[in-house]
């Protein structure tokens, strides 16, 4: 009676295996290797700068790409005219709208366009005025025109500096000329300069090293001349404000931009033009250096394993399909991520496509590419399928018997 029951036992498990068995398996457990790295550029030294403060970003991420005292407060001079410029942009609705120059305009010192009281220049040509030529008359008389006195104006600069969140930031006048209460920092320098930087006029005036504005009498014009000797010095450098006075020392903001990398940075406090010169070209060269082409997934490295359908002691490893090539910040590591299927599908040839391997830098993804099968996995033949029922069977029991427990 008992060889019976065995005899049918057996025949039922041969049964089993033989007919019931799927030809899909489940992928069991799945391992990620560890690639060899991304071949990455060596790092440079951050640069040594004179300034007292001092930001670089990546200007379309946000990314801090170098920093020094990023929000001390300092006099920031005719980098003041930026604000000016973004409530003009935000309250205008017709750049090439009449401004009447008023006497207080005309009287403004230092910095200067020459304007005259009583004559007539668009919105558009003093712009123009006040962020090449950094005129400080400009600035007033855009202030009295967008908000009807300089004091009104300033408590918009203000309100909006507060909007932005511009903590290290106040201003007593539209032009930057020294007060103890006018004040920004690098970061405050940098989020304004961004801001600008959004509109398209802006960005056309910004780029110009020379320009002509109406000027009575005179057929040619006034003749305006950029304080930013950087346009002229790299070709890379789109804008966008300088300023200077004997309090603030030499500041700027700059944009550049160079194979698809965008910087913004800020320079506060510098001990002279040729020192302020020096010292943005190189942190200009530091930031576009951070960012390079790497092959961020190899054709044919190993980047994960899968066990072996019916046999727990070999792994099939997987190895990347094609080359991913991208623009990377150096000093960010590499992660990857195994999109692997639940279950594997037999027979396996060298080359099937079994998942794919996806790579981020943090949380920007980068890309991916197939994994492929490096090696055979055909069908398991009968013996195969009894052992793998059989240790299906008992892992199933040994579940029970553990939640029984």
């Amino acid at each position: 009676m008992f060889h019976r029951a065995a005899r049918i036992c057996l025949a039922l498990t041969l049964f089993l295996a033989a007919v019931l068995l799927p030809a899909s398996f489940p992928a069991a457990a799945a391992a990620q290797v560890e690639p060899a790295a991304a071949t990455v550029p060596a790092d440079q030294a951050a640069p040594a700068l004179a300034s007292k403060s001092a930001l670089l970003i990546n200007a379309d991420n946000g990314e801090v790409i170098y920093s020094k005292e990023p929000d001390m407060r300092l006099p920031m001079a005719s980098t003041t005219k930026m604000m000016t410029a973004l409530l003009v942009m935000e309250n205008t609705i017709n750049l090439d709208e009449p401004v009447t120059i008023s006497k207080r305009a005309a009287e403004t010192g230092e910095s200067s366009v020459w304007l005259m009281e009583g004559e007539t220049l668009t919105v558009r040509e003093l712009l123009k005025g006040l962020l090449i030529q950094s005129g400080n008359d400009a600035a007033v008389a855009l202030a009295e025109h967008e908000a009807g006195s300089v004091e009104a104006f300033v408590e918009q600069m203000n309100a909006r500096a507060a909007e932005l969140g511009l903590e290290n930031t106040h201003f007593m006048n539209p032009h930057g000329l020294d007060n103890p209460e006018h004040y920004s920092s690098a970061a405050d320098l940098v989020t304004m300069g961004s801001e600008i930087m959004k509109y398209p006029e802006i960005r056309e005036i910004v780029v110009m090293q020379e320009a002509a504005i109406p000027m009575a009498g005179q057929p040619g014009g006034r003749q305006l001349v950029t304080h930013n000797h950087l346009l002229g010095l790299s070709p890379t450098v789109t804008g966008v404000k300088t300023g200077y006075t004997d309090t603030a020392g030499q500041c700027i903001v700059v944009s550049a931009t160079d194979k698809g990398v965008n910087l913004m940075l800020s320079y506060m406090g510098g001990p002279s033009l040729a020192q302020r010169n020096q010292d943005v070209l190189a942190m200009l060269q530091y930031g576009f250096d951070s960012y390079q082409d790497v092959c961020v997934i190899a054709r044919g490295a190993e980047y994960g394993q899968v066990d072996y359908p019916y046999d727990a002691d070999r792994k099939l490893s997987l190895v990347s399909e094609e080359d991913l090539v991208r623009q990377v910040y150096v000093r960010d590591p590499i992660e990857y991520k195994l999109i692997l299927p639940d279950e594997l599908v037999l027979p396996i040839k060298p080359g099937d496509k079994i998942g794919l391997v996806e790579a981020y830098e943090g949380d920007m993804y980068l890309g991916s590419t197939y994994l492929l099968a490096t090696e055979d996995v055909p069908k398991p033949g009968l013996g195969g399928r009894i052992t793998y029922l059989f240790e299906s069977i008992y892992h199933f029991l040994l579940v029970v018997a553990q939640a029984a427990w």
